[in-house]
């Protein structure tokens, strides 16, 4: 199987168009409809049905999906330890890895150009926390919040760990722009009595601000991927709670509205086993995640 057909076909799961995706990529949209065509044609049954609004993985097709990406995380781990070990490995929530940390990467780039980092995302917090406990990567950056990890409602791994919020990554409510809430000041009690709450998944970090936010008996309905969440809300199905670089596409294009109620942040954390040697050998990286 052609892995670049499989990174294609994530891709066209994130973006949504042949357009946007061939854009993201750096392919012509031919290429790309090639690719999935092709990969279609192999696996004999359809990733994607296709209408106007664009690509909409099946269900087939997204649980197919889900399964490969976590497969090339393991393929492209196993490759990285075909060469020297780099001098740091950051593991990091895969939303937050493709949004907030490229530009990290760069300012490290250019304070400390011998330093080698290695960058490996993962769509399942436990998985990333997990690889910290075991050593297999020297730190994790994650959404979280109040003053201890795990706070947002998610067990953290056993031994003591220090941890910096870098910075606060600002949460929004959004919903369809003719949804009856959108273009008025809005309280809390009205979201919790609209219903028609959507989330990923109960493990997910925007599923658990929800709960922190409006409480732990709030009705969420689980929709399994932040891309079909933005589908949903964009088609009139519920409202949800997203960080604002998720949505931001979407509300720039008039495809979702924000809801006029303050909500709080959640935090991009740093954390790492509590360690000095651990301490020193992040300290480019947090110098870098400080100012990126």
């Amino acid at each position: 199987m052609d892995l670049d057909q499989l990174r294609t076909a994530l891709a066209l799961l994130r973006h949504r168009t042949i357009n946007r995706t061939a854009a993201a990529e750096g392919l012509a949209p031919s290429s790309v409809s090639d690719r999935i065509r092709r990969l279609e044609a192999e696996l004999g049954a359809p990733l994607f049905s296709r209408d106007h609004t664009g690509m909409h993985p099946t269900t087939a097709g997204s649980a197919y999906l889900r399964a490969a990406a976590s497969a090339l995380v393991a393929l492209d781990a196993a490759a990285e330890h075909l060469h020297a070990a780099p001098g740091l490995v950051v593991g990091a929530q895969a939303s937050v890895a493709d949004e907030l940390l490229p530009a990290v990467l760069d300012e490290l780039r250019r304070s400390h150009p011998d330093l080698q980092v290695g960058l490996r995302p993962d769509p399942d917090r436990g998985r990333v926390l997990a690889a910290l406990d075991g050593g297999e990567i020297d730190a994790a950056v994650l959404l979280d919040t109040g003053a201890h990890v795990g706070d947002l409602g998610f067990p953290p791994p056993e031994p003591t760990l220090d941890h910096l919020d870098l910075r606060a990554v600002p949460m929004s409510i959004v919903a369809q722009p003719r949804h009856p809430l959108v273009g008025r000041s809005v309280r809390m009690d009205e979201i919790r009595r609209t219903g028609g709450l959507l989330g990923r998944e109960p493990g997910c970090s925007f599923w658990m601000a929800t709960r922190r936010w409006l409480g732990p008996d709030v009705d969420l309905t689980a929709v399994g991927g932040l891309a079909q969440v933005r589908d949903w809300v964009a088609t009139g199905r519920g409202i949800a709670l997203l960080p604002h670089f998720a949505v931001r596409a979407d509300l720039d294009a008039g495809r979702l509205a924000a809801l006029d109620v303050p909500v709080p942040p959640l935090q991009l954390r740093l954390i790492w086993r509590h360690d000095d040697d651990a301490t020193d050998r992040l300290r480019p990286l947090l110098y870098a995640l400080t100012r990126a």
